[in-house]
């Protein structure tokens, strides 16, 4: 071989070194720049995921603030009871402060529920009375603002003994919420969604 030929051949695989090497090169920046659009449409699906979720929350805020300033304002009724003790004591306090002595019959139950996680456990109380017309109608409001949460299942007044007596044989339900197990439901759901 020629010098000639030896130059031009060096040259050519040179130019095919190169040639490879561009092809390479290409190649990386095509790939470099598919994973750019890539990353690119999964930021805006993630953005327009985020602004649909903004929206939603938005909507869901609206939706329940009804419900979210009725629970506001009746959270301090709730938090005030949470036992079956405190129900009695509430009850009992009443009596005394209501000047009742004369109480024939008392009876206070617990009640469950297991499909309610909200209200899992309710206390039913069953009283018969038999006081003065002023004193046993004043003692029904006074439970009715200091258990504001509990359902007046029987009220029956028929008269008393004598003519300035009442008898009121009276059955309510108070319910024991319990808001940390809602609470902890809640954020259950929440990382769900």
């Amino acid at each position: 071989m020629n010098p000639k030929q030896l130059a031009c051949f060096i040259l050519m695989a040179l130019i095919g070194v190169i040639m490879y090497s561009a092809q390479i090169v290409h190649q990386k920046v095509t790939a470099m720049r598919q994973e750019a659009d890539d990353a690119e449409s999964a930021a805006t699906n993630a953005e327009t995921e985020r602004s649909t979720a903004e929206i939603k929350t938005a909507v869901l805020k609206t939706e329940t603030e009804e419900i979210r300033r009725f629970l506001r304002a009746w959270l301090p009724a709730v938090e005030k009871i949470q036992t079956q003790q405190e129900v009695e004591q509430t009850i009992e306090l009443s009596l005394r402060e209501g000047g009742i002595g004369l109480v024939r019959q008392r009876r206070t139950e617990p009640k469950g529920s297991t499909t309610n996680k909200l209200i899992p456990k309710s206390v039913v109380t069953t009283l018969t009375i038999e006081e003065e017309y002023a004193k046993v109608l004043n003692w029904l409001g006074d439970i009715e603002r200091r258990l504001p949460l509990s359902r007046m299942k029987i009220v029956q007044i028929t008269g008393g003994s004598t003519a300035r007596q009442l008898k009121l044989d009276v059955s309510f339900e108070t319910p024991i919420f319990d808001l940390t197990s809602a609470n902890a439901a809640a954020d259950k759901d929440k990382k769900k969604s």
